[in-house]
């Protein structure tokens, strides 16, 4: 799991890439979770992302979940076919806005 974070005056433009699995949650779930607090709005790009599954689906329901109690903005971009296929199977896009 590769992750990267440009906060600019608070807009915070986060990119996730390879495998959000269970293998990655822990890690996954303190960066973006540590990143909600940093930022006004977020959004987290899900291009570079070659695998996930229900524990990485997990995490950004989490992060989505910590932003909208700060009464801040998360907003899913970019989404690769493995992120697409998976919100579609669990049909929960509607979820993130998407």
């Amino acid at each position: 799991m590769e992750i990267s974070m440009q906060n600019t005056n608070g807009r915070c433009a986060v990119a996730l890439g390879g495998e959000l699995t269970i293998y990655a949650a822990a890690d996954l779930k303190d960066g973006l979770v540590g990143a909600v607090g940093e930022c006004t709005e977020m959004e987290i790009n899900l291009s570079a992302v070659s695998d996930i599954d229900t524990a990485g689906l997990q995490v950004l329901m989490l992060a989505k979940r910590h932003a909208a109690a700060s009464n801040k903005a998360l907003r899913l971009v970019g989404h690769s076919r493995p992120v697409m296929e998976l919100l579609e199977l669990y049909d929960i896009a509607a979820l993130f806005g998407d």
